[in-house]
């Protein structure tokens, strides 16, 4: 009875419980990257298929997904708590200088998401922001591209510094704010 309760949870992109008395369980993986894939389906049509996943942070039970379609210039996000999908948007992934540090996905990302997402300047490995709390988190990179989520945490206007493999300073910029 709970592996079919867990299958029909998945297919419904909810957590996984075995009555309606108990405590929902979180997410599987796998049950999370599905549900995560039929929210961008309804997001982006046909372009979905094409959406590569990039990234997956972890904060407890709850995880952020990006994925990418480079041939359509097209970035989504899909976040996921115990209860299932609770946001999937898309964005451009507009070019940018390549000496500069280019952010994705607008107030989308920053405010509702709290994450900073986008392409590194060219010879630049990694990432750091100094938040508006004071915190300095190190970002997750993938190719030309980095991820920084701060859930909970206020991250518009964080100050990003990339940096070359020998640690020294490629350049800097400021993360898109409540007015940009």
């Amino acid at each position: 009875m709970t592996a079919v309760l867990a299958a029909l949870a998945a297919l419904a992109g909810c957590s996984a419980t075995t009555s309606a008395d108990e405590t929902p369980q979180p997410l599987t993986d796998e049950q999370a990257g599905a549900a995560c894939r039929r929210s961008l389906t309804e997001l982006n049509g046909e372009t979905a298929s094409r959406l590569k996943q990039r990234f997956v942070a972890h904060d407890g039970d709850n995880q952020i997904r990006v994925y990418v379609s480079e041939p359509d210039e097209w970035i989504s996000t899909c976040r996921v708590g115990a209860a299932g999908v609770e946001e999937t948007f898309g964005g451009r992934t507009n070019v940018g200088p390549p000496d500069r540090i280019t952010f994705y996905g607008g107030a989308d990302a920053v405010l509702k998401a709290h994450l900073l997402v986008g392409r590194l300047p060219s010879k630049a490995t990694s990432i750091t922001a100094s938040l508006p709390s004071g915190a300095t988190l190190t970002g997750s990179t993938d190719g030309n591209l980095f991820v920084i989520w701060a859930p909970g945490t206020a991250v518009e206007g964080a100050q990003l510094t990339a940096h070359a493999a020998d640690g020294t300073t490629v350049t800097t910029g400021t993360a898109p704010g409540l007015g940009d």
